[in-house]
């Protein structure tokens, strides 16, 4: 890859990250590249396949790294606090990287608008999430290992909740720019399931 073709698409991911879609608009881009109209088509044939690029590049490509792994001889509140930690060490790394605040970052919508326009970006996010699931099973079964939480807690059931509530919480963050608040509240919803969940015997 070229570098003004990698500049392009550093510029492009500020954009898609902090604004809609739609308000991506051609002249944004060539005046965050500084790109005539032509010496942006050398390099992309539409706004869509830069899009397509960002999106390969700092959303599936940065997911194919490392899962997360819990620790045998943690608790399930501690490997869910790290679980947890990495995720907002991810969005922290975008924020850094596009020298915005953590709550100008529309996430969710950089998401949504990949599914809604781009071929395959639906089940590669399906692909993402089930990952996601994988690791706070894991979690779930070191916690069930150590006769932490009640023997009838099913991992998958579980995880699948955990994701649901992560995302309600994050997504609530992002609507009201509350994105610093994100972390805490978390905790705090792990720690509340927690005591319905675990051994008292």
């Amino acid at each position: 890859m070229t570098k003004t073709k990698e500049q392009i698409i550093q510029k492009a991911f500020a954009l898609f990250m902090t604004l809609e879609y739609r308000e991506v608009t051609m002249s944004r881009i060539l005046k965050a590249t500084g790109l005539s109209k032509g010496g942006f088509y050398h390099y992309f044939e539409s706004k869509e396949a830069l899009f397509e690029e960002v999106v390969e590049q700092f959303f599936f490509g940065a997911a194919s790294d490392e899962a997360f792994q819990p620790h045998p001889d943690k608790t399930f509140t501690e490997n869910m606090d790290l679980f947890l930690q990495q995720k907002e060490t991810a969005f922290q790394m975008f924020a850094n990287h596009l020298g915005v605040e953590y709550s100008e970052i529309n996430f969710f919508m950089f998401i949504m608008h990949a599914i809604q326009n781009l071929p395959g970006a639906r089940q590669k996010t399906e692909l993402f999430m089930q990952r996601e699931k994988r690791q706070l099973e894991s979690i779930i079964e070191v916690a069930l290992h150590r006769g932490e939480i009640v023997e009838t807690i099913q991992p998958s059931g579980l995880a699948a909740l955990l994701m649901r509530l992560f995302d309600g919480t994050e997504m609530h963050g992002v609507l009201l720019k509350e994105s610093f608040q994100t972390l805490s509240r978390e905790r705090q919803m792990v720690r509340e399931i927690y005591e319905w969940i675990k051994n008292k015997e």
